[in-house]
């Protein structure tokens, strides 16, 4: 069962039950001592649903469909418009909010348009949000450990989080591309672009970085497609930049990775594959940490399936870098 009908919209291949297992597992809170108004520990959503999946009604997957390939913006509908939308009736959508774990369907709603301001939150605005204090004798320690902390929980709850064939099917859908792999990322992922990058065209030929002014992005949308897979990272204030490159592509039937974060850009409705990971750490300024470790947990798992390949290439690399003898 695919999140919308392929014959409806042929360029979203992501099967509901992969991406829901994607979101889901159960949702691990650490044991980080920031104030909850500095990194929220509780679920999504998104991460409910999941939570619930196995319970919902064939009715109540159509709801879940819906929200997930337009989160949040279709479940801050009404009652009555997303019923009709998803073709069921308003009091499916009432007991579909409460099987998911909320009171009432404005409960829900609540939270989603909490979780769309976290989405448009600025550094500004995470700087002024109130901190946990007494952790160290020293300011400097005490930050070291705030960040230690959140970093750690977010890798965790992220990699957690994670299913592992969903992996396994990114890993292989890189290793086995019978054409080229383009990188983008947007003003802060783009540095795990080229890190990607740099990593990938060393085990594998056609890698391809999508850089400079988006401007010039069309250039590349001139030569990808079918055979080619797009690996793309976009966390929140996602960029309509990255958003349209991806939908472009997306039209020319070039396969998708995303990498985002737990609210989920706006791409993950064009993606085959979508790895959400948390990124919050209380502080003024986002996490990559848990996007650096799903990243190399991709990479690794890249180089194990084509050992032979990668090995070979790499020798050859050595040598050429190798200065001449005499």
């Amino acid at each position: 069962m695919y999140l919308y009908d392929r014959q409806v919209k042929p360029r979203l291949t992501l099967p509901i039950q992969g991406y829901l297992t994607i979101l889901g597992g159960w949702y691990e809170r650490g044991k980080l001592h920031l104030d909850v108004t500095q990194q929220d520990t509780k679920p999504t959503v998104a991460e409910q649903i999941t939570q619930k999946a196995d319970t919902l009604t064939a009715s109540e997957r159509k709801l879940a469909h819906a929200l997930l390939g337009n989160y949040p913006m279709a479940g801050l509908e009404t009652v009555a418009t997303f019923a009709d939308r998803c073709g069921v009736s308003a009091p499916t959508v009432l007991r579909f909010a409460s099987k998911i774990g909320f009171d009432s369907y404005p409960d829900m709603q609540a939270r989603l348009r909490g979780e769309l301001e976290a989405r448009l939150q600025s550094p500004l605005t995470r700087s002024s949000l109130p901190r946990s204090r007494n952790r160290s004798s020293h300011p400097m320690g005490e930050l070291l450990h705030e960040i230690a902390e959140a970093a750690t929980n977010n890798i965790r709850t992220s990699l957690a989080n994670i299913n592992p064939a969903e992996l396994q099917s990114a890993i292989e859908l890189i290793g086995d591309c019978k054409g080229s792999v383009y990188l983008l990322g947007g003003r802060f992922t783009s540095a795990l672009a080229v890190y990607a990058y740099e990593h990938l065209r060393t085990m594998r030929s056609h890698v391809r970085r999508v850089s400079g002014q988006s401007a010039k992005w069309a250039e590349d949308l001139l030569d990808i497609g079918k055979r080619d897979v797009l690996v793309i990272f976009d966390v929140r204030r996602y960029q309509s930049d990255v958003i349209a490159f991806a939908e472009a592509a997306s039209k020319q039937d070039a396969k998708i990775i995303l990498f985002t974060d737990q609210w989920l850009s706006p791409i993950a409705q064009f993606a085959r594959h979508v790895f959400p990971v948390r990124i919050e750490t209380g502080t003024t300024w986002d996490s990559s940490a848990a996007s650096m470790v799903m990243l190399e947990a991709l990479l690794e798992g890249v180089g194990q399936h084509n050992p032979d390949q990668v090995r070979a290439r790499i020798k050859h690399l050595e040598a050429l870098r190798r200065p001449s003898q005499p």
